[in-house]
């Protein structure tokens, strides 16, 4: 049966390195203020649910300090998180998760999921 027990458990491997493929190429791209778990997540700076996120972040969180605090701390723990477990595919599973029901919450206040340019 190859190198692995289960096929099923083969495919979860190549879609875990193929999503840490995509956010590598992603992260090399010259943003600086990425989304990191997401675009780990998603395997694109530019897809709808990281747009949706990113203009959350520039229209509502920016906004507040409480907000600023928020975004300050994760780009100083995110980076290091997907470095390390981005590649996982149970990092992917349990983030995708939480992501499409914060998404979701996100597209039922009005929050848009069109093409998202980054205030700075």
């Amino acid at each position: 049966m190859g190198l692995y027990e289960d096929d099923g458990e083969f495919i979860d491997d190549l879609i875990a390195f193929d999503t840490a493929n995509k956010y590598e190429k992603s992260r090399n791209s010259g943003k600086k203020n990425g989304c990191y778990i997401a675009t780990c997540v998603y395997g694109s700076y530019d897809c709808p649910e990281v747009w949706t996120l990113r203009r959350f972040r520039d229209d509502v969180l920016r906004q507040h300090l409480w907000g600023r605090m928020f975004v300050r701390v994760y780009y100083r723990i995110s980076p290091g998180l997907v470095e390390k477990y981005g590649s996982a595919n149970w990092f992917c599973k349990i983030w995708r998760g939480f992501l499409d029901i914060i998404v979701d919450k996100l597209h039922a206040k009005g929050i848009e999921d069109t093409k998202y340019t980054d205030l700075d």
